[in-house]
């Protein structure tokens, strides 16, 4: 197959450009030709390259909504789409969604949308919510496929009628292994660590709030990522006076080093598709505590895996994670059952063989339809 993946920004490195990435490696293995657009080149891009797999930059292809670089983008991914005629278009984020499904609409190529989580989804803020949703109902219009990461988002596109459940396919995000055998594990205190960045979504107040209430129990906090909100919280650790528990790492390349020396993740998010980070913490065998939304459900079991927590809730936070905190045995007992958990569910492997599945599967029905088609004409 030859594919054209596309996305709107290189960084920072999020879900959806890891999603991309992860698939892009195994396709390329496969023996498929991959080809990546992007807005500008940067993390991903370099990630891409080294993968040797071709990278487009297409300047006018950004995040912030304007008529004139939204046309001339479209106007570039079309006369792209045109010369290297793909097979299938798959698009992730929100913007290169949009102007993709629309000039391959145009242009008949096969195209799958990936929704990393819906933008009208509970959670997002007022108004924005009914914005988003009568734009995806319209969007189904030049959707030929929809890739939901969560049965979750699944069933709320079904259920808001985006496009007919015929032409949607669960496909859970997959992360690499990244256990190492006997890890860098620090003795004495508990390492929790939240890889996130720092904005309105994830909701870094809730965590803030219960430790807090744990300020004297033998912890420390890693917290990787950055955004707008980062040194609002660098001040509000201060304020609060739980600043010595914590580290703010801001963005890293080295998730990796982070996750094999933790023994607990944390996720506070208010609203969620269906987490790269919580996969990625799965692979090395720690408990897991997160807000209860979107697709976290399905990957985390309540007392068997790590806890589902209510979303905006610090005391309940605060309670289980002194519970873990007391108890070293229940950490390794449900490190345990999360690593079992990501080797059956939530592993590039899985996530990278049912995306093969579904384009093959596409493709041949798209084949079959215009042999029915000429054999009609005939």
């Amino acid at each position: 197959m030859k594919i054209i993946q596309v996305i709107t920004v290189s960084e920072p490195i999020g879900g959806a450009q890891m999603v991309l990435y992860n698939n892009t490696e195994a396709m390329v293995k496969n023996g498929h030709e991959v080809l990546v657009m992007v807005g500008q080149k940067g993390t991903l891009t370099r990630k891409l390259e080294a993968l040797n797999v071709q990278v487009i930059c297409v300047p006018s292809l950004k995040r912030e909504i304007s008529p004139k670089d939204d046309f001339a983008c479209y106007k570039a991914i079309k006369n792209i789409l045109k010369q290297e005629d793909p097979d299938i278009v798959i698009s992730h984020s929100s913007k290169a969604g949009i102007l993709c499904r629309l000039a391959c609409h145009k242009l008949a190529i096969p195209n799958a949308f990936t929704v990393h989580g819906w933008s009208f989804t509970p959670g997002v803020k007022g108004f924005k919510r009914y914005v988003y949703l009568a734009l995806e109902k319209v969007m189904g219009r030049f959707s030929d496929h929809l890739i939901t990461v969560s049965q979750f988002d699944f069933d709320l596109g079904t259920k808001n009628k985006i496009v007919p459940a015929s032409r949607m396919r669960v496909i859970y995000n997959g992360s690499p292994d990244f256990l190492v055998a006997d890890g860098p594990k620090e003795e004495g205190h508990l390492n929790i660590l939240m890889t996130a960045r720092f904005s309105y979504q994830k909701d870094h107040l809730t965590l803030f709030k219960a430790l807090q209430t744990l300020k004297d129990e033998p912890i420390h906090v890693d917290l990787v990522g950055h955004g707008d909100l980062f040194d609002h919280f660098v001040d509000l650790a201060k304020a609060m006076e739980i600043d010595h528990l914590i580290t703010f790492h801001g963005e890293s390349n080295d998730i990796p080093t982070f996750l094999n020396k933790s023994d607990i993740f944390v996720l506070t998010s208010r609203f969620e598709g269906l987490p790269l980070s919580i996969c990625e913490a799965m692979s090395v065998g720690v408990p897991i505590i997160a807000s209860d939304v979107g697709g976290v459900h399905e990957m985390v079991q309540d007392g068997h895996n790590g806890y589902l927590i209510p979303k905006e809730d610090p005391e309940y936070l605060a309670k289980k994670l002194l519970g873990l905190i007391q108890d070293r045995d229940l950490i390794k007992k449900l490190g345990e059952n999360s690593r079992k958990t990501f080797l059956e569910t939530f592993s590039t492997h899985q996530m990278a063989s049912a995306t093969e599945e579904y384009l093959k599967e596409i493709l041949e029905k798209k084949s079959a339809n215009q042999q029915i088609t000429k054999h009609i004409g005939q």
